[in-house]
């Protein structure tokens, strides 16, 4: 967090918001262009905290609705782990005794996914998509690839494999044998050909699959006959990043979509509404501005879901979200937003479950390199020094999560790099940066080269409502340096299309989550040269030969080293600077059961769609 999702752990994000989110458990962190928790209006410049030189919020700016007290990760009520991603002593408890027969109703805030593509580009790789795609590609657990990733033991499981693979001696070589009971939505067997046709396909250039960077690590891929599967790596590779690349390929039915064009929906039908599927879902009805249905398969083959239907609602606003949760028009918000966290706690016909995942959501600025101005990494740490994010967590997120300094999680203990350079908030810092890159402030304005004031664009989804008053947060912040910045909020699929598509913005407001706590199979993907997901534009050939390196050492110490040494040139390089890992908070109604947390940011991970249950 292919069905990059769910294929290779694997990873997703989601972004989930971020980031990702995101999510499904795909090597691939959840994209930006996930919506998350959002609220109602966009918040005016006005009414968002400032800071000051003196690091105290600017009196004239603070919001006449204060948030709450900032809340701590590792003690935020009701978290099932502690900040480093291990359980509790006491996890937290599953909903009551479950009582079948209800719909799930998720309240999604945004829209509904454009693609349920099995294999998308990164512009489609959203929060949305794997929303849809896990229900009917395979589950978010992972049940779509070879194996899962049980997120309650951070490692894989035999999914459709019937065990785990056999490794040649020389560690390059997994071979894999399917399952017996595997089957498509339509009855038709499953087999390995259908694993071949998937890999040839998303390994072709011109289809963008958004884990393309991961499949040229392999070497070879092999059907040899109908129930088994031969994965050749180039490189021996530490056991958690081979078991991610060897399983990043899910099937796709080759009797349906063979001869079909991959990427063009006005003559595939099926990228937009798969008539053949692995399940646990079918979809009933899809109605991208509406809602989208689905029912459960008999034939998928870890059981059939408790639940007879779910429904994601399209595009509902935050408060709209919580309201139909209260309402029991929904009985499951994800990513619950700030502003209705202390009321839902409260509510005693809720359930909300909050936890701090080993792969977290969290945000970040991403700045576009190819911009004049940014392409000075004085100009980049100059605007990271004018971002106290204390205040930056208070006003947007309401506390509810911890600083992060660096591109790994600082709740992924196994990889985090504590050492690296913060970029705390310090103006007068700031400002001496800015006059080395050969900037001065005139009248207060910050002028550019040509003589005019230096203006920034910031760009953000309109669904998110921390997005929006961080967007203020800046503007009020980046004003004190002289800079002049226009917040622009769009919507969502508007939004993913300029960042992740076409490239054009300065500053993109991003959230990322999910995915695999690896760097190799997650995060890697933004920052390596011509990444699928690198919309900044970053090229350093250093950290590009470090993380070609680290993807091939076999010593975790060292490999630990190396991956020190590429967040400390990352962070001198700033292309994105992280700002703050989130608390994964979900608010269900009472009438949902079986309801647990682990150590994923999705609570739909390691199979939980076959357990959960809703009273009538």
């Amino acid at each position: 967090m292919s069905i990059v999702r769910m294929a290779a752990f694997s990873v997703a994000f989601a972004v989930w918001g971020v980031a990702c989110g995101a999510p499904a458990p795909g090597p691939v962190a959840t994209p930006t262009s996930a919506p998350e928790a959002a609220t109602v209006a966009s918040a005016p410049a006005a009414a968002v905290a400032s800071t000051t030189a003196g690091g105290a919020p600017n009196a004239a700016a603070v919001a006449t609705t204060t948030a709450p007290a900032a809340m701590s990760a590792a003690s935020a009520a009701g978290a099932s782990t502690t900040a480093g991603g291990k359980p509790n002593a006491t996890p937290a408890a599953a909903n009551a005794t479950p009582s079948a027969g209800g719909a799930l109703i998720e309240a999604a805030l945004g829209n509904l996914s454009k693609t349920l593509h099995p294999y998308p580009d990164s512009a489609s790789y959203t929060q949305p998509w794997i929303d849809a795609a896990a229900l009917i590609w395979g589950g978010a657990d992972g049940g779509g690839a070879l194996l899962a990733f049980d997120w309650d033991t951070l490692d894989y499981r035999p999914a459709m494999a019937a065990q785990m693979p056999r490794v040649s001696s020389d560690g390059k070589t997994f071979t894999f044998t399917l399952r017996g009971d595997l089957t498509w939505s339509d009855g038709s067997p499953l087999t390995a050909d259908d694993f071949q046709f998937a890999y040839e396909q998303g390994d072709r250039e011109d289809n963008r699959y958004v884990q393309l960077d991961l499949l040229q690590d392999i070497a070879t891929y092999r059907t040899p006959d109908r129930q088994t599967v031969e994965v050749a790596l180039k490189d021996a590779r530490p056991r958690e990043v081979a078991l991610g690349i060897v399983n990043i390929i899910s099937p796709v039915p080759k009797n349906v979509w063979s001869g079909r064009a991959w990427n063009d929906a006005a003559s595939n039908p099926e990228i937009l509404h798969p008539s053949v599927v692995l399940g646990p879902f079918r979809i009933q009805d899809f109605l991208i501005a509406e809602h989208a249905t689905f029912v459960p398969l008999d034939r998928y083959y870890l059981g059939r879901p408790t639940v007879p239907l779910v429904e994601i609602l399209a595009n509902q606003q935050p408060t709209v979200a919580y309201e139909s949760l209260k309402s029991g028009r929904a009985n499951w918000v994800h990513a619950l937003p700030p502003a209705q966290y202390e009321e839902a706690k409260a509510n005693p016909e809720l359930s909300v479950k909050e936890w701090t995942a080993a792969n977290a959501p969290y945000r970040s600025l991403e700045f576009n390199l190819a911009r004049p101005f940014l392409s000075d990494k004085r100009v980049r740490q100059a605007l990271a020094y004018a971002v106290n994010r204390a205040d930056l967590l208070d006003v947007a997120d309401q506390g509810l999560g911890v600083p992060q300094y660096s591109f790994v999680q600082p709740t992924n203990q196994r990889w985090v790099n504590n050492g690296v350079d913060r970029y705390d908030f310090d103006l007068a810092r700031a400002g001496q940066l800015m006059q080395e890159a050969g900037y001065r402030l005139q009248n207060d304005q910050l002028l550019g080269k040509d003589g005019q004031q230096v203006r920034l664009q910031v760009v953000y989804p309109t669904s998110s409502g921390p997005r929006t008053r961080i967007a203020a947060y800046l503007q009020q912040q980046y004003r004190q340096l002289g800079i002049a910045v226009d917040a622009k909020g769009l919507d969502f699929n508007a939004y993913t299309d300029q960042v992740q598509g076409r490239h054009d913005f300065d500053i993109s407001l991003a959230a990322y989550g999910g995915g695999s706590i690896d760097p190799d199979l997650g995060v890697k993907a933004q920052l390596i040269t011509n990444g699928q997901q690198n919309v900044t534009g970053y090229a350093n050939p250093r950290v590009d030969d470090l993380f070609k390196q680290a993807a091939v050492e076999l010593d975790s110490a060292r490999r630990k080293q190396l991956y020190d040494q590429i967040q400390a040139l990352v962070n001198a390089d700033l292309p994105s600077h992280y700002l703050y890992a989130l608390n994964s908070v979900d608010a269900f109604s009472n009438k949902v059961h079986g309801v647990t947390t682990h150590r994923g940011n999705r609570l739909d991970y390691n199979n939980a769609l076959l357990a959960w249950s809703v009273d009538q």
